[in-house]
């Protein structure tokens, strides 16, 4: 039985190296595919980019200033951030991309720049949020009523 299962094998890997040695190889690598999807990976670098300026700017605000300026206020901003990511990292892009096969031309380039720029925009905007005091009226409204 092992006999017969060692011949097996042998017969495999002899077709295996015939196959290997027969077949041209092919150039589908990564960096033949990055040649091929110029456009798709500047899409997703662009998107990238946009939520690290926007994680920045949220990380930021909140830091300094609170909660209470920023972002969804007291609720879940991380949460939105993610949505809003998500969005832009796997929906803007795979839209553009089916617009284009679809012969879209020049209008689909706002499909797959709108989201990334909007959230830059966003995350610049957090990061100059400046949390501004506002003054006690309790005391003015007390001396008021004494005289």
């Amino acid at each position: 039985m092992k006999f017969a299962r060692w011949k097996e094998l042998e017969k495999l890997a002899k077709v295996a190296a015939l196959a290997l040695f027969c077949c041209s190889t092919a150039q589908a690598g990564p960096l033949d595919w990055a040649r091929h999807h110029k456009r798709f990976l500047l899409m997703e670098g662009a998107a990238v980019v946009g939520a690290s300026v926007h994680a920045a700017g949220l990380h930021h605000c909140r830091r300094v200033n609170g909660v209470e300026p920023c972002d969804a206020h007291y609720g879940a901003a991380w949460a939105s951030f993610g949505v809003v990511t998500g969005l832009n990292v796997i929906v803007m892009p795979s839209t553009a991309e089916a617009c284009w096969k679809n012969d879209g031309g020049k209008a689909c380039y706002p499909l797959a720049c709108a989201g990334s720029a909007t959230q830059t925009v966003w995350g610049v905007h957090e990061w100059r949020i400046q949390h501004v005091e506002k003054p006690d009226l309790s005391r003015v409204v007390l001396i008021h009523a004494q005289r």
